[in-house]
């Protein structure tokens, strides 16, 4: 490391300004890897909160929340599978609110459940389901939106009163916040006909038999013959939540693949440019190079040197950025911004680029193994 040190030393606003070129390449692809972290969890906290294994939608080729249906006979089928520890339905559809002083609170996700049930969420303040007939519980985000604990919310289609009596975490899907209802509630309000039924008169029976999905725990040992088995009988598709259920979430894949590309960009050019710099640094130093193997330095020493100078220089400024990226990190974390940034997703991001860093850099020092020492004596060949 001899040589490497002093190239440091001597050079170093050349070695300054490559460093800062990595420094925010690694700040950037930090701050991407907390933004693709916080959208996931943006669009599917609601998903990652249920305490379950797979979920059985309405047999289709390509599931999703928005367009299935499931009847009693089926999610009470799957009760009865073997290795079925828990079942039970979910209804999902979503509708535009607002609350009693018609402020427009967007878009919202209604699921219903049973209350007491696996399914329902951990209350963070206020009441559990099934304490109030209308009662509901809310995400953090209509509480960002400015609805608290005793308001009205009103879903305009089938405008349907909400009263909420507690509050969960940031549970979301595709983006919209839930909102948990009994599922007698949601089944009325879904399948009902707007603001209920006539004065003196009740919903037909048949009204509660519908919901959207089953969600179930099914035990890790259960043979996958048995479950496909099952889909057959009760006329379902089976996913695993993590991560097939995810996907079936309106633009998670998307979501995924294209910040997973742009990270991908900036771990490519973060090898292209400290190629292109230490290749043109090697140029430069050709006579040099010349001089010291004519003085006995093998090829092996001149390389490893090289290298060392590479991975000193990569260590230091993808320290440096991915710090910075922590740091502001956190900031954006507690300004409730879709952002979650992960020691791990933070150590393999800075991996990456040093590697990426190396693998450039060693295809451009390989121009030293092509130095040779009578080019210390000023002959070019």
């Amino acid at each position: 490391m001899f040589l490497a040190l002093r190239d440091l030393k001597f050079a170093k606003g050349r070695f300054f300004l490559m460093g800062l070129v990595v420094v925010l390449v690694a700040f950037l692809t930090t701050l991407l890897s907390g933004l693709a972290t916080g959208l996931i969890k943006n669009n599917i906290s609601g998903l990652m909160a249920l305490d379950a294994t797979h979920l059985a939608f309405e047999y289709n080729d390509t599931p999703s929340y928005r367009n299935s249906m499931i009847e009693r006979d089926m999610w009470e089928g799957w009760r009865s599978v073997e290795g079925v520890q828990l079942a039970e339905p979910l209804g999902h559809s979503m509708f535009s609110a607002r609350r009693l002083d018609d402020k427009s609170l967007d878009d919202v996700v209604l699921w219903g459940i049973e209350p007491g049930s696996f399914l329902e969420p951990e209350v963070v303040a206020g009441e559990h389901l099934g304490q109030l007939e209308n009662g509901v519980l809310v995400s953090q985000l209509l509480l960002n939106r400015g609805v608290s604990i005793g308001d009205t919310i009103v879903l305009d289609r089938a405008l349907t009163e909400l009263v909420v009596v507690g509050t969960t975490e940031e549970h979301n899907i595709g983006h919209v916040p839930v909102i948990y209802t009994p599922m007698r509630l949601w089944q009325e309000a879904t399948y009902g006909p707007p603001g209920g039924p006539p004065p003196g008169e009740t919903l037909p029976d048949i009204l509660y038999d519908f919901a959207s999905l089953v969600v179930l725990q099914i035990d890790p040992g259960t043979q996958p013959g048995i479950l496909e088995n099952a889909d057959i009988d009760n006329g379902t598709r089976i996913l695993t939540r993590d991560p097939e259920a995810y996907v079936a979430s309106t633009g998670y894949k998307e979501e995924v693949q294209t910040v997973q590309m742009i990270q991908g960009f900036l771990v490519v050019i973060s090898a292209i440019v400290v190629s292109a710099f230490f290749t043109i640094w090697t140029i430069q130093r050709t006579k040099e190079i010349g001089l010291v193997k004519a003085l006995g330095a093998s090829n092996g020493y001149l390389l490893r040197d090289a290298l060392g100078q590479v991975f000193l220089l990569l260590i230091f400024t993808v320290l440096i950025g991915s710090g910075l990226a922590y740091w502001l990190g956190q900031v954006f974390e507690a300004s409730q911004l879709p952002f979650q940034l992960k020691p791990d997703s933070v150590v393999l991001t800075s991996f990456l680029i040093i590697i990426a860093g190396l693998v450039g850099s060693a295809l451009s020092v390989r121009l030293i193994t092509k130095v040779e020492p009578i080019i210390a004596l000023g002959r070019e060949r």
